[in-house]
Order: structure tokens, then sequence, then C-alpha cells
């Protein structure tokens, strides 16, 4: 590896590494084996790993080139990633935070999880998820919570909690989430890095069909626009007998990002009926200052996301219903067990009648939001709170989660696409994610727009405290 130190391949960036690995600067053992000692080195105290093989890593990265050697065309070419404990992974443990699954051992990958590998992906292993991803912080699952890098006494968000902090520790330069609220968005904002939820079909569920009524998706976390439009060219495509399509996209996610978006329209929400942190509200209007400097008209917009709670609580409880429960008196989470009976009580009649709302609402979103280009709001009502903040049991969890994403799960309902970007701090250096949202099928264009930002605006130079403490974790453990 020449005479690079070990613990600078875990800043680059996945295209960066990609660079490298094809000329051959660096092997794919000797990246993955960095990640690996990052991970060995940091991960005890931050917690966003629940399962790693390492001989299994490297012994893929030993494949990956020597098919590059052979002449492969690899999108990903050896650079590792992450999957959500969440996503089958085949001869991998896949758990869903609960011990209900706490010894599953999937044999086929999700069709994500197959994209990835087959695009020359070296998989690390699986990140923390709360039980069944029910929760807005990954936390009350199989394992420990995962704890944010920037302050380990904070909440790495969830429900891709663990796949954000792995991001943002530089413990893998990509990662997957999955999104049925926020989930990518909410713990992006949180970890302060780029998380892309897709349009509704852009990205395969399979081998489930119609998740959560088509609420849920898979998108990439990353460090940077371009290495999240990358992994998101790789996961995109449809599977034989999805419910859901988007067009095609040319050209790519990542040739996007390189490309000068025109002047643009942009509607700012950052009001709601749930409070703001003024911190939130002000990183909102810098954001909007920002895109005015580049060129782009920022307006009020009124857009209602009101009035959706008890649609989207019935597809949530519905989904914890369907789940294949041998004894709900085994769920890790108490909150996780109160969807489940709520769940099952609920009569087809409720649920269609809550389907056919949440449609109904989704055209008024879309129809309200093209009014504007993109719209931009908050990712979260909160700058990243306590670790125990979304621990209280049952009614007061439905609630807390409702008055924290206001901005994220509208747009699960409507479909649309949309992005968290690290483009505030708070007084205490903690990032605020700010949100922009897309038309339907329109994360081309909202990927050129954050390209853009982050061009003017970069934020890939911050990292978090932890990347102080690669020899001695034990200083991190009091936060």
């Amino acid at each position: 590896m020449h005479s690079e130190d070990m613990s600078e391949l875990n800043r680059l960036s996945a295209l960066e590494l990609r660079r490298r690995i094809i000329a051959r600067d660096v092997s794919p053992r000797e990246v993955t084996a960095a990640c690996l000692a990052r991970v060995r080195a940091v991960d005890a105290v931050i917690r966003s790993f629940v399962t790693v093989e390492e001989d299994q890593a490297l012994a893929v990265a030993d494949v990956v080139e020597r098919r590059l050697r052979e002449g492969a065309v690899l999108p990903l070419a050896g650079v590792p990633y992450a999957l959500k404990d969440l996503t089958d992974s085949a001869g991998l443990r896949t758990t869903y935070g609960s011990r209900l699954r706490a010894h599953n051992v999937p044999t086929h990958d999700a069709a994500v999880a197959r994209r990835l590998r087959e695009a020359g992906g070296v998989l690390l292993g699986k990140t923390n998820t709360p039980e069944f991803g029910n929760r807005a912080t990954t936390a009350y699952g199989l394992f420990p919570a995962t704890r944010n890098p920037w302050d380990l006494r904070k909440t790495a968000g969830g429900s891709s909690g663990g796949s954000a902090a792995a991001v943002a520790a530089c413990l893998c330069p990509l990662a997957e989430g999955s999104d049925g609220g926020g989930s990518i968005r909410i713990p992006s904002s949180c970890c302060g890095v780029v998380g892309i939820k897709p349009a509704r079909g852009r990205v395969s569920n399979a081998p489930n069909s119609n998740p959560r009524g088509g609420l849920i998706t898979h998108g990439p976390i990353a460090r940077t626009v371009r290495d999240a439009a990358l992994m998101l060219d790789v996961m995109a495509g449809p599977e034989p007998g999805d419910p859901f399509n988007a067009p095609a996209q040319t050209p790519s996610f990542l040739e996007s990002a390189e490309c000068e978006p025109k002047c643009l329209r942009v509607g700012l929400l950052a009001t709601s009926d749930k409070p703001i942190d003024p911190e939130v509200a002000v990183a909102v209007h810098q954001a909007g200052a920002l895109l005015e400097s580049l060129g782009h008209r920022v307006e009020p917009a009124d857009v209602d996301l009101t009035g959706l709670g008890d649609a989207f609580r019935v597809m949530v409880e519905g989904e914890s219903a369907a789940n294949r429960i041998e004894d709900p008196a085994l769920f890790s989470d108490p909150y996780s067990r109160w969807c489940y009976e709520r769940g099952v009580r609920l009569t087809a009649v409720e649920y269609i009648r809550a389907t056919e709302e949440m449609f109904r609402r989704s055209r008024e979103i879309i129809a309200e939001s093209l009014k504007w280009d993109c719209l931009l709001t908050p990712t979260v009502t909160l700058t990243p709170q306590p670790l125990d903040t979304f621990l209280a049991d049952t009614e007061r969890v439905a609630d807390d989660d409702l008055a924290y994403i206001p901005f994220t799960y509208p747009f699960n309902i409507s479909g649309q696409p949309a992005v968290s970007l690290p483009l505030g701090w708070s007084k205490e250096g903690l990032p605020i994610g700010v949100q922009l949202v897309g038309h339907p099928y329109g994360e081309a264009s909202l990927i050129a727009l954050a390209a853009q930002i982050e061009r003017a605006a970069p934020w890939g130079s911050r990292y978090p405290a932890t990347m102080r403490y690669l020899d001695s974790p034990a200083e991190t453990a009091g936060g």
C-alpha cells in the first residue's frame, strides 16, 4: 500500500477508493482491512455494527480483486459497504433487531443486497436497527443502542442509525438504509451525512412485495452526494413482479451529480403544526439563503403536510401485525409489541380506508408541491437528542415520533424522492440536516442540486471527535 497510512483510507470517499483500487494503488483487501481495523478500534463505543464477519469480508475482497484483474467492470470495484440488519443477506445473520429473529441466517439475498454484491462491493457486516425498524432512534432492540459519533450521549437517529453512524465515523464509506417514514433521512440528519430516500419504485423491495403499503424503500447513506449517487445507481432497478416501477434513469445519478442545475424555483417550508427547534429553523433559512446565492429563487411554500398521522399509524401497525410472530412475549421492545397488538385488532376495512386516505392525500401533496421545482424543509424538528429521549413506551412513542418527523413521513406517503444534507450545526457542534424534496421520480434533479450545494458549502472535511480516538476508544465512553 506504499507509504499511505491505513487510517487515511478510512477518510477517502467511495469514488476515490474505487479510483485507487482500479489503478492498483491499493487492493480491495487493504481497503477492507482498513475498515475492519477501524471497526475494531472505535465501534465498541459507537455500536453501529451488530454482525461483522472479517474472514468472509476479506475473502470477498480477494474475489473482487481477481475479477478486476480478469477485466470485469465493477461499479463498486472493491469498495466496502454495510447493510442494515433489516435487509436479508445470504449466509449472514439478519436479526431485524429482534429476539424473535436472533438466530436468523437467510439463505437468499434481498435484491438490493444482491445488486451491491454483484457490483463488486465488499460487505463488512450488518448495522444496528431498532426492533423491526419501528422507532426513530436506534435503541431498545436486540442490541445496545447506537451512539451518535458526534456526541456519544446523543441518539444516532433511526431506524437506519447503525448505517448512518458507521458512515459518519468512517467505518465504511457507504451503507444501505431503508426508509418507511424517514428512517434514512432521520439518522443522516443526526449523524451529519447524506441520505437519499429514492422515489417509490426506484429501488426494488424484492423479495418483499408491498411493505407498509408502498411507503418503504431502500436507499444510500454516504458522506458525499457523489458517493450516494454512485450507490443509488447500483441499487436502482426493478425486479420481476414489482408492484411499483420507476422509469429508467438516463443519465446516471452519478453523472447527474456532475451537472450544473438550471435556475430553480424552491419552495421553503419551515413551519408545521409540531414545534420546531429554533436552531433547526435557522439552518433551513440559512440553506435557503445559500440557494439564493447560487442563483435559485426561494419563496415560501404552502404544502399541507398535516392530518396524515392516523393513516400512517394504521400502515405501521398493520405491517407490524403482518410479521410472522411465534410468541409476542419475545418482542425485544414493548413498543413493538404494542404496535403488533394494535395491528392484529385492525380490520380489513380499516386498513383499506387508511390506504385510500393515504393515496388521496398523496395526490394532494404532489399537486401542491409541483408548484416548485423542489421543496426545502427541515429533516427533523430537533437537534440530536439525548440517547434515551425516545425510549418511552406505547402511545407516547407514537406521538413523539410523529412530532419529530412531520417533514419526512408525508413524502413516504407521496412517494416523492428526498435527500437529507448536513448543512446546519447546532451551538453544541452537532449536525442538523436539511431536506430537499423533488418531483415524482426526480432524483436526478435533486442530486444535481445537492451536489451543487456541496460544492458551494462542502462538509467533507468535518469529522466527529471519535476520529481523534483511533488508539484509545475508551476515552469516548463517557460521552
